[in-house]
């Protein structure tokens, strides 16, 4: 199918957005794939959950275009710097096949790659209330990790959150940008009256999005959590935990050598624990997260020489964001994240600050972020103002 035509499909397919004030009695669907959230839905005195997907055999075709302004103070002697980006140019499809089974694919223009891939069994009489997924997708870790880009209101990620979270790159110990991995894993989610619990679960490479893992370890992130929902708003609450085994650094050949006789890769054992609580209420929304990670590193000199060392990293956010009827409203986020606690000088802390405004009824968003880095001196980036404009179809 050509590009034109499927444009022409999509627009042809879109269901009004929700208005302001429209809320939905389902409860909020599990963290998944990064599907839009219309501003209204965030900036509105009660959420409005976006409308349930038709049960038609058909694509349904969605998208949104993020582009962005920033410009950063940088400490001495680096030069500052100021720049436009295309952050996101995504379009997705999503349907069934049939009533018990689903897909859900999106792209991303702006860097060329495939996000989300997966197809789902659900809907299972066996098995009420939980999702089954085989694919590439977002692996549930807290609050920050699997939500949507289109409902977060901080434009980048918290430094613990995009450090521990995620599965590793393969050059340093640290995660990958995208949140994605390709594997298997389960969605749950189950309500009584204003009580609900949620299960998240994904066995993956570990390698992250689009990349194959020769390694027979594979990686577990999981979340489960409660939510209380009322007439006033909704509490949210959850535990998370990740574990496995990873190639950190391919070293001087710049290739993977093996496990049985490595000549000079990295590997590190992790095991990572969170906690998230997320309050919704009709005029505040905030966000609150606390993750710790154990980490053994080995690095391989030779195919028979090799050195050990630990480490613990730790860090936490706390975000919130203001609502009110004419669809603006303040942000706010402090965070701190330690990468190892034995050494010093490696504190990262920051300090975002802004505001939003809901553009109705074009589905459109702009977004203002200052960041006051505030982090130890090796490792500060400096301080950073950002223009963020967002269009969901």
């Amino acid at each position: 199918m050509s590009v034109t035509a499927l444009l022409l499909a999509a627009a042809l397919s879109q269901t009004p957005p929700p208005q302001p004030g429209a809320a939905s009695d389902a409860p909020p669907a599990p963290p998944a794939a990064d599907a839009p959230t219309t501003p209204s839905a965030v900036a509105a005195p009660v959420v409005a959950k976006p409308a349930a997907a038709p049960a038609s055999k058909g694509p349904t075709f969605w998208g949104f275009i993020d582009a962005q302004w920033s410009a950063t103070d940088a400490p001495k002697p680096a030069n500052d710097s100021s720049t436009f980006e295309l952050r996101r140019a995504r379009l997705g499809a999503r349907g069934e096949v049939t009533p018990n089974v689903g897909y859900n694919v999106l792209f991303d223009g702006a860097d060329t790659s495939l996000k989300d891939a997966y197809a789902s069994l659900k809907a299972m009489p066996f098995l009420p209330g939980v999702e089954l997924r085989f694919g590439q997708w977002k692996t549930p870790f807290g609050y920050e990790q699997p939500e949507s880009d289109t409902k977060l209101l901080w434009v980048y990620s918290s430094y613990v959150v995009q450090a521990l979270a995620r599965s590793t790159s393969t050059t340093s110990l640290y995660a990958t940008p995208d949140s994605r991995d390709l594997g298997a894993g389960l969605v749950g989610k189950w309500t009584a009256g204003a009580l609900g619990a949620e299960l998240a679960g994904s066995y993956v490479n570990g390698a992250g999005p689009n990349r194959k893992d020769d390694l027979d370890t594979k990686n577990v992130w999981g979340r489960a959590g409660v939510l209380l929902k009322t007439d006033g708003g909704s509490l949210r609450a959850g535990a998370s935990y990740g574990h496995g085994r990873q190639v950190a650094a391919l070293g001087a050949n710049g290739k993977f050598d093996g496990v049985g006789s490595p000549a000079d890769d990295t590997y590190f054992w992790f095991k990572t624990y969170g906690a998230d609580a997320e309050l919704d209420l009709p005029f505040l929304f905030v966000a609150a997260e606390w993750i710790k990670s154990e980490r053994d590193v080995t690095t391989y000199t030779s195919a028979t020489a090799s050195t050990h060392s630990s480490f613990n990293a730790r860090g936490w956010y706390v975000g919130a964001y203001g609502k009110s009827r004419w669809n603006v409203g303040p942000i706010f986020r402090a965070e701190r994240f330690d990468r190892n606690r034995s050494t010093t000088n490696d504190l990262n802390e920051r300090y975002t600050v802004g505001g939003y405004v809901d553009l109705l009824p074009v589905s459109a968003r702009l977004i203002f972020n200052y960041e006051f880095d505030r982090s130890d001196a090796p490792v500060r980036t400096g301080d950073r103002a950002i223009v963020f404009g967002q269009v969901i179809f």
